[in-house]
């Protein structure tokens, strides 16, 4: 039976390497163990966070993450991916799906076949590709590589810049940061643009494959084919 790891940490870096093995192996600073859920759930808890708190375990394990001020880095391939921490940058290989949040640092997701999340008050936010996404930070940029499905982004001075495929609808949001979307050629996008001051161009003939939605109160949107 596969088994949900739940894993907590005050500060200091945690590492978690997916691979191909059964058990599951961790390594830290006072590392304390407990089964729930008859057997369903492994928590681990890390004390002091004077050294690196790492745990490897079978590829595809479902791990939520939560942790004060640390580094948290995944290496592998997972499935659902939860992550929570204060202030530490977050790295997330691959993963079935990911809710990932940070409050100052940086987010970087490599691929993610479901739904991707990805918050940070002031990180940048960086994904390659994703089934689906939904970003938000208030200064700093977001970027998707590209977006099979649907796609929801929020900045308040960060740009976003986003390729989509034009399977879902798009809906960004931006205060001063510039927009650029990017839709397969050919796509003819329905289209609603509002902006006070920034500049906004569509090279995409109007249609109705797909709902792109974009607001900036000064920032650009530009909407292109890719």
């Amino acid at each position: 039976m596969a088994v949900t790891l739940r894993l907590q940490s005050r500060s200091g870096r945690v590492e978690l390497i997916a691979e191909p093995r059964d058990d599951v192996l961790a390594d830290g600073d006072d590392i304390q163990s407990q089964v729930d859920d008859g057997g369903a759930t492994l928590r681990i808890r890390n004390g002091h966070g004077r050294k690196p708190f790492t745990v490897r375990c079978p590829v595809g394990t479902d791990v939520a993450v939560g942790t004060q001020s640390g580094a948290v880095k995944l290496i592998g391939d997972f499935g659902n991916v939860s992550v929570t921490t204060a202030s530490g940058a977050i790295e997330l290989d691959s993963a079935d799906e990911a809710d990932l949040r940070t409050m100052s640092s940086s987010i970087t997701v490599g691929s993610c076949r479901g739904k991707c999340r990805m918050n940070s008050a002031s990180g940048r936010l960086q994904a390659g590709h994703v089934g689906a996404a939904s970003a938000g930070s208030m200064s700093g940029s977001i970027e998707i590589e590209r977006v099979e499905g649907p796609l929801k982004a929020r900045s308040v001075s960060g740009s976003i810049t986003a390729a989509c495929d034009g399977e879902g609808a798009i809906a960004v949001k931006t205060v001063s940061g510039k927009v650029q979307l990017s839709l397969p050629q050919g796509t003819a996008p329905r289209t609603h643009f509002k902006s006070l001051s920034g500049r906004i161009c569509c090279d995409c003939p109007e249609g109705s494959d797909v709902l792109v939605e974009a607001m900036s109160v000064s920032g650009s949107i530009d909407v292109v084919p890719g």
